[in-house]
């Protein structure tokens, strides 16, 4: 005698299915991806508007004669989130009396406010909240726990091609020889 698979069976394995492909997402969403995302250096940066997690809206031209970093974080990216102290060590506090000087996070994971509030609360990290930038990151051919420095000039000139602990020291040597001049 053949059996017939139910209704409610049918809708268990398909829920059991879709609850297997959110685990697996979830996991790789924080991986390493294939896409070439080669810095890109010598040209203007892209203008972007944004708002902050206080609401405000922010323009990159709004930094004129400013030397500006961004770093590009996932709200919600373990890295992103063990890397967030050494960048206020290395990019952040060394600078923090400057008037032509700021770093900027910006969400490329495009997270509501109160995930990128809690990614800032649970870093400790003391810079200005952007949301919504994975467009942002897409015109500047970068990924997401990546950073990019800007001359006073707006133009791009150093954006990293690997985890952003992995480009501090190159970052901070750019912003080092920018603020000298």
């Amino acid at each position: 005698m053949r059996r017939t698979t139910t209704t409610f069976e049918v809708l268990s394995i398909l829920k059991k299915m879709a609850l297997l492909l959110v685990v697996i997402l979830g996991f790789s969403a924080c991986q390493a991806v294939e896409e070439d995302y080669s810095g890109v250096t010598g040209i203007k940066a892209p203008a972007f508007t944004l708002f902050s997690t206080e609401g405000k809206q922010v323009h990159l031209f709004d930094y004129k004669d400013k030397v500006v970093v961004l770093f590009f974080f996932g709200n919600n990216c373990p890295k992103c989130k063990a890397e967030a102290p050494a960048l206020e060590e290395m990019l952040v506090s060394p600078y923090a009396n400057r008037q032509d000087y700021v770093v900027l996070g910006l969400d490329y994971w495009n997270g509501e406010p109160a995930a990128v509030k809690a990614f800032k609360d649970e870093t400790g990290i003391d810079i200005p909240m952007l949301l919504d930038a994975g467009n942002v990151g897409s015109n500047y051919k970068t990924f997401y726990n990546r950073i990019v420095v800007i001359d006073k000039d707006k133009n791009i000139v150093f954006s990293g091609t690997q985890e952003a602990s992995k480009d501090f020291a190159a970052a901070k040597a750019h912003v080092d020889n920018l603020l000298e001049n």
